[in-house]
């Protein structure tokens, strides 16, 4: 008998994903409805096709030929759908996207409903959470990122550099003054971000002619850490220290003056890589290339938060 492309498509899921757990939360089924298809599918090809223990599972050598096999085909199924409703025009389906709390917020939300507009039969999921989740494991299609691509499985789509400032209160510079050179941070209060692996670790990359490819880091202290970029613009608004913060997160209360730009000669922070990343997949779905699309045309270079900040006279404290 044929392989059920169902069948195959949950094995292919649960080989990539690790577990049968994981398969099923992202395929949105019952873990023993999985377990049930994948051993009617060993029953129907009369072999092994999983090693299973109790915290993973490896395909056998039978199960690794029809993983390579089965993906090779679906691919093409998949093709040949996505033909078929591009003609029709009737694009379809749900779609899971993680994306940081504060840019999804200010920024995705918009884009998001107007992608929405355009194809009316697509489903969108939109988690916002400023800790990085797993999209292998997760059950996500895709996800935006502010950084460097740790995870060497995803493909990427890069969006562009998006620049991060460093800031306080007028008040925290009234009363503590403000450093003028790199080492200076280490005598200031610095607020500390809680999903960084070290989250008083700073990275900072030379400016100017001397600038060449030089970055320093620097280990700060600071009586606040946060998981939160809302979080740590609200504490250095009230004078509690120094933050290094996205622009498009404190861009506003630069223009408002409840923040106020810290530039330190010669130096700034080191940016982030702005990238959409999605799970290695022979042939994205079209409904996924087409949001991909549409997100790298609305949200491009020049970053409408990247432009110059304009500091007012009174911002000037002398340095400490």
């Amino acid at each position: 008998m044929r392989p059920d492309p169902d069948a195959l498509a949950m094995f292919v899921q649960v080989v990539d994903s690790g577990t049968v757990t994981a398969a099923a939360n992202r395929l949105g089924l019952a873990k023993s409805a999985v377990s049930k298809r994948i051993a009617q599918l060993e029953a129907q090809l009369a072999t092994p096709l999983l090693h299973r223990a109790p915290r993973h599972v490896t395909p056998t050598e039978s199960g690794a030929l029809l993983y390579e096999r089965a993906r090779a085909v679906l691919a093409q199924l998949d093709l040949v759908a996505d033909e078929v409703l591009a003609r029709s025009g009737a694009l379809q389906g749900p779609v899971r996207l993680a994306a940081p709390l504060s840019f999804g917020i200010r920024y995705l939300g918009p884009v998001i409903a107007d992608f929405m507009r355009l194809y009316e039969r697509i489903e969108v999921s939109l988690d916002l959470d400023d800790r990085r989740v797993d999209l292998m494991t997760g059950g996500y299609d895709l996800a935006l990122r502010a950084g460097r691509l740790e995870d060497s499985e995803l493909r990427a789509r890069r969006l562009g550099t998006s620049q991060r400032a460093l800031c306080c209160s007028a008040d925290y510079a009234a009363r503590h003054g403000l450093p003028d050179y790199l080492e200076a941070l280490q005598g200031h209060s610095c607020l500390g971000y809680a999903n960084a692996s070290i989250h008083h670790l700073w990275r900072f990359r030379r400016t100017g002619e001397r600038a060449g490819n030089e970055e320093r880091s620097l280990t700060l202290r600071g009586r606040f850490v946060a998981n939160s970029g809302e979080a740590l613009m609200d504490a250095a608004r009230a004078g509690l220290g120094l933050v290094v913060l996205p622009r498009f997160l404190v861009a506003e209360a630069v223009r408002d003056g409840s923040l106020r730009p810290v530039v330190i000669p010669g130096w700034e922070p080191v940016p982030d890589s702005l990238q959409l990343v999605y799970p290695p997949t022979p042939a994205l779905p079209l409904k996924i290339r087409t949001l991909i699309e549409h997100l790298a045309e609305r949200i491009r270079e020049p970053f409408p938060w990247d432009a110059p900040f304009v500091s007012p006279s009174e911002w000037s404290a002398p340095a400490r």
